[in-house]
């Protein structure tokens, strides 16, 4: 028999923890599993995707207001009844916490899965995450360090947590576009060095460090400036970074593509990729860009060692470092062979750890592992 997996998180914007979503769901097994997703708030645009590939996306339209919202309990319960639920999957925290407490009330297992390390300790969050973890089947960290973050500061057992690496479809990323077309249709047509950074606008990411970065390495060229910064994402902090582009002068070479769907073809079009961020677990971004054969420069958090070794498969930089930063890009900026090397080492890295094979094989595992627990 088929076990029936509720997928479910707040939305289904475009970002690493719902791509990730909907990759599990699209490459799970058939002839073992159904895959039911649920989204709290509204769809969002990869629902689109999902819904067009066949799969029934609910939307319950709850968590309008700050206050905690027990309609959605009632809503979600509900949910994995009818829908004969036998595991509840959900990421992020919001989905965490509503999806565990609705689970609890519905009689189904529930795994959550944990995508950041801790930045800010806010105690009721803590104190919420060890409750409701000692009533959860099994927690999922995408990296060790997320694990170890885990048992620190919520107190949850080793025996709970399962790390189970993100994982991406190495093939997702390819295109037959070539670059110099893949410039043109993004309005490149010189020879510069083209940043670029594929990820939410958000302070996490830190982007305001590559825009400074970008302003150091102009001001130091002689003639004509020499690199340019291409942003794909969007989100709350558009308006902010804009202004911080202008008031630095580089406004003429930042563009701020908003929300992408050929993101293949955009990384196609870039020299170095950068992630300047203050935090992450273990980002899908990251990957997608090694997959591409890219040179990788991010700042030295988190679940990145792990994946980029001792500069072997990308370079750290420590966070928040501008200078730093812009040393590192000018170097591989003119040193095209070690690019190169760079970027097929990363591509095979992540063909070797960090496939989607690997990674929905321990996801099945774990299903088939908790479902049995169900009372």
């Amino acid at each position: 028999m088929k076990l029936r997996i509720l997928h479910l998180i707040t939305r289904l914007p475009v970002g690493g923890a719902e791509r990730l979503l909907v990759d599990v769901v699209r490459g799970l097994d058939p002839a073992r599993f159904e895959s039911v997703v649920g989204c709290i708030q509204e769809k969002g645009e990869l629902a689109a995707e999902l819904e067009a590939a066949g799969f029934t996306v609910h939307c319950l339209e709850r968590m309008r207001s700050k206050r905690f919202d027990w309609g959605a309990i009632g809503d979600l319960a509900h949910l994995m009844r009818s829908q004969r639920i036998d595991v509840v999957h959900s990421h992020l925290y919001h989905a965490n916490l509503y999806g565990r407490v609705a689970a609890l009330r519905a009689a189904v297992p529930a795994v959550a899965s944990v995508h950041n390390t801790y930045t800010r300790l806010k105690l009721h969050r803590r104190l919420i995450n060890r409750f409701l973890s000692s009533r959860t089947a099994r927690v999922i960290a995408v990296s060790e360090d997320v694990r170890n973050d885990l048992m620190r500061y919520d107190g949850i057992p080793a025996q709970k947590i399962a790390v189970i690496h993100n994982g991406i479809d190495v093939g997702r990323v390819h295109t037959a576009t070539s670059r110099q077309e893949a410039r043109r249709r993004l309005g490149i047509d010189g020879d510069e060095i083209v940043l670029g950074c594929v990820a939410r606008l958000e302070e996490q990411k830190g982007h305001r460090f590559l825009l400074e970065a970008l302003a150091l390495l102009n001001a130091a060229a002689r003639g004509a400036p020499r690199f340019r910064v291409v942003l794909a994402g969007d989100g709350r902090l558009r308006g902010e970074l804009e202004s911080r582009a202008a008031a630095l002068g580089v406004a003429p070479w930042t563009m701020f593509l908003g929300t992408r769907h050929d993101i293949p073809e955009i990384l196609k079009a870039l020299d170095i990729c950068v992630m300047p961020s203050l935090w992450e677990g273990l980002s899908v971004a990251m990957l997608e860009a090694m997959a591409a054969s890219l040179p990788l420069v991010i700042s030295d958090v988190s679940g990145v060692s792990q994946v980029v070794g001792n500069n072997e498969f990308g370079i750290k930089v420590p966070v928040g470092d501008v200078n730093q930063l812009a040393r590192t890009l000018l170097a591989l900026a003119d040193a095209p062979e070690r690019r190169a090397a760079l970027g097929a080492a990363a591509r095979q890295r992540v063909q070797d750890r960090f496939s989607a094979q690997a990674m929905l094989a321990s996801l099945s595992r774990l299903y088939e592992e908790v479902s049995s627990r169900r009372p």
